[in-house]
Protein backbone atom coordinates (compact mmCIF):
# COMPACT_ATOMS: atom_id res chain seq x y z
CA UNK A 1 0.00 0.00 0.00
CA UNK A 2 1.41 3.56 -0.87
CA UNK A 3 0.46 6.05 1.23
CA UNK A 4 2.12 9.07 0.86
CA UNK A 5 2.45 12.61 3.65
CA UNK A 6 2.37 15.71 1.69
CA UNK A 7 1.66 19.31 1.57
CA UNK A 8 -1.41 21.02 1.52
CA UNK A 9 -0.85 23.17 -1.76
CA UNK A 10 -3.62 24.97 -3.56
CA UNK A 11 -3.75 22.05 -6.10
CA UNK A 12 -5.29 19.51 -2.96
CA UNK A 13 -6.99 21.93 -0.84
CA UNK A 14 -10.16 21.44 -2.40
CA UNK A 15 -9.79 17.84 -1.42
CA UNK A 16 -8.76 18.19 1.40
CA UNK A 17 -11.28 20.28 2.89
CA UNK A 18 -14.02 18.00 1.11
CA UNK A 19 -13.00 15.13 3.31
CA UNK A 20 -14.87 14.37 6.44
CA UNK A 21 -15.44 11.95 9.12
CA UNK A 22 -18.83 9.76 9.59
CA UNK A 23 -21.31 11.17 11.37
CA UNK A 24 -20.59 9.71 14.86
CA UNK A 25 -16.92 10.81 14.79
CA UNK A 26 -18.02 14.91 14.14
CA UNK A 27 -17.84 15.56 17.66
CA UNK A 28 -14.30 14.27 18.02
CA UNK A 29 -12.38 16.03 14.82
CA UNK A 30 -11.90 19.10 14.37
CA UNK A 31 -13.21 20.24 10.48
CA UNK A 32 -10.49 20.28 7.64
CA UNK A 33 -10.68 23.64 7.11
CA UNK A 34 -10.26 24.50 10.72
CA UNK A 35 -7.13 22.28 10.86
CA UNK A 36 -5.69 24.07 7.32
CA UNK A 37 -6.53 27.99 8.84
CA UNK A 38 -5.04 27.26 12.41
CA UNK A 39 -1.54 26.71 10.25
CA UNK A 40 -2.03 30.53 9.48
CA UNK A 41 -1.99 31.95 12.81
CA UNK A 42 0.26 29.31 14.38
CA UNK A 43 3.79 28.85 13.16
CA UNK A 44 4.48 25.43 14.95
CA UNK A 45 1.63 23.81 13.38
CA UNK A 46 2.09 22.56 9.96
CA UNK A 47 -1.09 20.39 8.42
CA UNK A 48 -0.51 17.78 5.63
CA UNK A 49 -2.65 16.06 2.87
CA UNK A 50 -2.80 11.75 3.44
CA UNK A 51 -2.31 10.45 -0.20
CA UNK A 52 -3.23 6.74 -1.18
CA UNK A 53 -1.43 7.09 -4.43
CA UNK A 54 -3.32 10.18 -6.33
CA UNK A 55 -6.26 10.77 -3.99
CA UNK A 56 -6.44 11.98 -0.97
CA UNK A 57 -7.30 10.01 1.83
CA UNK A 58 -7.11 12.27 5.04
CA UNK A 59 -5.46 15.04 6.94
CA UNK A 60 -3.17 15.60 9.54
CA UNK A 61 -1.19 17.68 11.33
CA UNK A 62 1.87 18.49 12.85
CA UNK A 63 3.11 20.18 15.69
CA UNK A 64 6.87 21.14 16.43
CA UNK A 65 7.24 23.70 19.53
CA UNK A 66 11.39 23.88 19.99
CA UNK A 67 11.10 25.81 23.57
CA UNK A 68 8.93 23.11 24.86
CA UNK A 69 10.77 20.65 27.36
CA UNK A 70 12.26 17.69 25.13
CA UNK A 71 9.06 15.21 26.16
CA UNK A 72 6.79 18.17 24.49
CA UNK A 73 8.09 19.02 21.67
CA UNK A 74 7.10 17.09 19.04
CA UNK A 75 2.58 16.67 18.62
CA UNK A 76 0.27 15.41 16.24
CA UNK A 77 -2.77 17.72 17.03
CA UNK A 78 -4.51 16.65 14.21
CA UNK A 79 -5.35 13.26 12.31
CA UNK A 80 -8.39 12.17 10.25
CA UNK A 81 -9.07 9.75 7.09
CA UNK A 82 -12.19 10.26 5.16
CA UNK A 83 -15.11 8.04 5.82
CA UNK A 84 -15.38 6.60 2.95
CA UNK A 85 -11.52 5.40 3.67
CA UNK A 86 -11.82 4.13 6.86
CA UNK A 87 -11.34 0.18 7.35
CA UNK A 88 -8.66 0.10 4.72
CA UNK A 89 -5.45 0.53 6.65
CA UNK A 90 -4.47 3.97 5.26
CA UNK A 91 -4.73 4.98 8.62
CA UNK A 92 -2.37 3.14 9.86
CA UNK A 93 -0.08 3.19 7.24
CA UNK A 94 -0.20 6.98 7.54
CA UNK A 95 0.54 7.42 11.40
CA UNK A 96 3.42 5.32 10.74
CA UNK A 97 4.93 7.46 7.68
CA UNK A 98 3.60 10.60 10.20
CA UNK A 99 5.91 8.82 12.78
CA UNK A 100 8.65 8.30 10.68
CA UNK A 101 9.14 11.86 9.53
CA UNK A 102 8.86 13.23 12.68
CA UNK A 103 11.13 11.05 14.39
CA UNK A 104 14.02 12.53 12.15
CA UNK A 105 14.63 15.75 14.05
CA UNK A 106 17.64 14.94 16.06
CA UNK A 107 15.74 16.02 19.46
CA UNK A 108 12.48 13.45 18.92
CA UNK A 109 12.39 11.01 22.11
CA UNK A 110 8.54 11.19 22.16
CA UNK A 111 5.74 12.50 20.08
CA UNK A 112 1.82 13.24 21.45
CA UNK A 113 -0.97 13.97 21.01
CA UNK A 114 -4.88 14.34 22.81
CA UNK A 115 -7.83 12.42 22.15
CA UNK A 116 -11.40 13.15 23.46
CA UNK A 117 -12.22 10.60 26.54
CA UNK A 118 -15.45 9.37 24.54
CA UNK A 119 -13.31 8.61 21.55
CA UNK A 120 -12.99 5.07 22.25
CA UNK A 121 -12.35 3.80 18.57
CA UNK A 122 -9.51 6.37 18.55
CA UNK A 123 -8.02 5.31 21.45
CA UNK A 124 -8.06 1.73 20.73
CA UNK A 125 -6.05 3.34 17.23
CA UNK A 126 -3.54 5.09 18.66
CA UNK A 127 -2.69 1.98 21.33
CA UNK A 128 -2.69 -0.50 18.30
CA UNK A 129 0.12 1.42 16.32
CA UNK A 130 1.86 1.84 19.84
CA UNK A 131 0.54 5.31 21.63
CA UNK A 132 0.23 4.75 25.59
CA UNK A 133 -1.85 6.33 27.71
CA UNK A 134 -0.78 9.46 29.92
CA UNK A 135 -2.31 10.70 33.23
CA UNK A 136 -2.11 14.09 31.65
CA UNK A 137 -5.36 16.28 30.40
CA UNK A 138 -5.44 19.14 27.99
CA UNK A 139 -8.34 21.15 27.45
CA UNK A 140 -10.56 17.73 28.75
CA UNK A 141 -8.87 15.67 26.32
CA UNK A 142 -6.51 12.60 27.42
CA UNK A 143 -2.88 12.56 26.55
CA UNK A 144 -0.90 9.77 24.51
CA UNK A 145 2.59 9.30 23.68
CA UNK A 146 4.77 7.29 21.11
CA UNK A 147 8.08 6.89 22.35
CA UNK A 148 11.20 6.77 20.25
CA UNK A 149 14.07 6.20 22.55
Amino acid sequence: MNIEIKSITKENIRDCARLEVAEDQKNFVARNVATIAWAYVDETFTPYAIYHEDTVVGVAAVEYIPENEPEDKHWIPRFMVGEQFQGMGYGKKAMKELIAMISKHKDCERIRLSVVPENQSAIAFYEKVGFNMTAEKIEDELVMEYFLK
